[in-house]
């Protein structure tokens, strides 16, 4: 075998293996990516943490093995859902869109009870992923219609239709994060 055919053969192996040690989504990441999710998942689209490539992850001290990576397109393609809520809490009511966090979860192939959410600015909620999903958590992408930017609660705020159901009526907003950018599952 000639030394070109040995090395295809060996660059076909190792993309055959990175290709099943790291599936790619259904749809190529076509943006920026705005939301990574970590930990116990079955789906993951990247590799570890590269603390001399992931800078932010790595200040934060996030680290993984592998994750699932969305872009905006990645999350609509999830499907959006419309809910109306009041953030903050007895404020104005706004129309929030973006995919359900069941959704989101069920993309990245999350196998786990409590999922960890992290902030731009580092602040943590640490979630029941049964009880989130019981009261419709819904990744948010968008307020009455409008992308979320960073600077305000973007790329991605986690809300629960509050102004829908009366058994949310008096859900606080310490869950209700904000410039979401990690999630990691346990």
């Amino acid at each position: 075998m000639s030394l070109s055919h040995r090395l295809f053969a060996v660059l076909s192996a190792a993309t055959l293996v990175a290709m099943t040690a790291f599936p790619l989504s259904a749809a190529p990441l076509r943006g920026p990516v705005i939301l990574t999710i970590s930990g116990n998942i079955a789906n993951p689209s990247r590799g570890a943490m590269n603390p001399a490539q992931d800078k932010f992850f790595a200040y934060n001290d996030v680290e993984f093995e592998s994750a699932a990576q969305f872009d905006f397109a990645a999350l609509q393609s999830l499907g959006f859902v419309s809910i109306t809520a009041d953030f903050p809490m007895d404020g104005p009511v706004y129309t929030f869109e973006g995919p359900l966090l069941v959704d989101v979860l069920d993309a990245a192939g999350a196998r786990g009870d409590t999922i960890t959410i992290r902030a731009l600015d580092g602040f943590l909620v640490d979630l029941d992923i049964a009880a989130a999903v019981a009261n419709g958590a819904v990744v948010a992408m968008k307020r009455d219609g409008v992308p979320f930017a960073l600077g305000d609660f973007g790329p991605t705020q986690v809300v629960f239709p509050r102004a829908e159901r009366a058994d949310l009526a008096g859900m606080n907003d310490d869950t209700w994060i904000y410039s979401i950018y990690h999630i990691n599952v346990e």
